[in-house]
């Protein structure tokens, strides 16, 4: 099955607080169905500076779908957070990073294994699975393992899917086929983002060093539903980069 296509609105943000439906409305005459959002302030309740229910009415508006959300990985804020991404539709509570001291050795991020799955027992009350989004420090052995590998053998598949961000795989020099075929079905949602040869940072898709194909061909092994195209913070025209993207993302799927 085709999967849909979207766009990160972390990428977005400068240009989504001052143009908020213009900014919809390109990612919509583009071809982008879905994206997800970051960002997520506990104490005021807001996203991205927007209260849950305005953004989904912009995101709906436009024919847009709020898929999935970046968040801490944080028992405590668990609750509130997943209320309100049941509020927002999403499906997925991606954690985008660990705390520093889960990653020092294996048994911190045993640890955080631990933790994903008890934050994915309280998602899936709400009908959403929890993420794990990779950088490339999870690719640098502890003690000759992977805490990549760790964090997949730890985590109940029941309960916890992996966002696989095929720009810090490549950056990371892993073969992210070799990864599905060793926990096939386990990342239903992808990041994809591609790197400059030259200046190491965001491109649009298709023009950096990525090789965005090969994965592409395993996307059934890998369980690929969303494809959601990022570009990191200091990315020159982060909006115009994700837009041309989406002509090059046509061809491939």
């Amino acid at each position: 099955m085709k999967p849909a296509t979207g766009a990160q609105l972390w990428s977005l943000r400068n240009v989504l607080q001052q143009e908020p439906e213009a900014t919809f409305e390109k990612l919509a005459v583009a071809g982008y169905s879905v994206v997800e959002t970051a960002g997520f302030n506990t104490g005021e309740l807001t996203i991205q500076g927007f209260k849950p229910r305005t953004l989904k009415k912009l995101a709906a508006d436009h024919g847009v779908k709020i898929i999935s959300g970046h968040f801490q990985l944080d028992l405590n804020s668990a609750p509130i957070v997943c209320e309100q991404a049941a509020q927002l539709g999403m499906k997925y509570f991606v954690v985008f990073n660990l705390r520093d001291e889960l990653k020092l050795s294996q048994e911190g991020y045993k640890a955080a294994a631990n933790e994903l799955n008890k934050v994915g027992e309280i998602a899936s009350s709400y009908g959403i699975k929890v993420g794990y989004h990779n950088h490339a420090h999870e690719f640098s052995e502890i003690d000759g393992v992977m805490p990549f590998d760790i964090l997949l053998d730890y985590t109940n598949p029941d309960l916890v899917i992996f966002q696989p961000d095929l720009g810090w795989l490549g950056y990371a020099g892993q073969d992210p086929v070799t990864i599905f075929q060793k926990y096939p079905g386990r990342f239903p949602i992808w990041h994809l983002r591609d790197i400059d040869r030259v200046t190491k940072k965001s491109a649009a898709i298709g023009s950096g060093m990525i090789d965005f194909k090969s994965p592409i061909s395993s996307q059934s092994l890998a369980g690929l539903e969303y494809a959601i195209v990022e570009m990191a913070s200091d990315t020159e025209d982060p909006l115009g980069k994700i837009l041309s993207s989406r002509q090059v993302i046509e061809t491939w799927f």
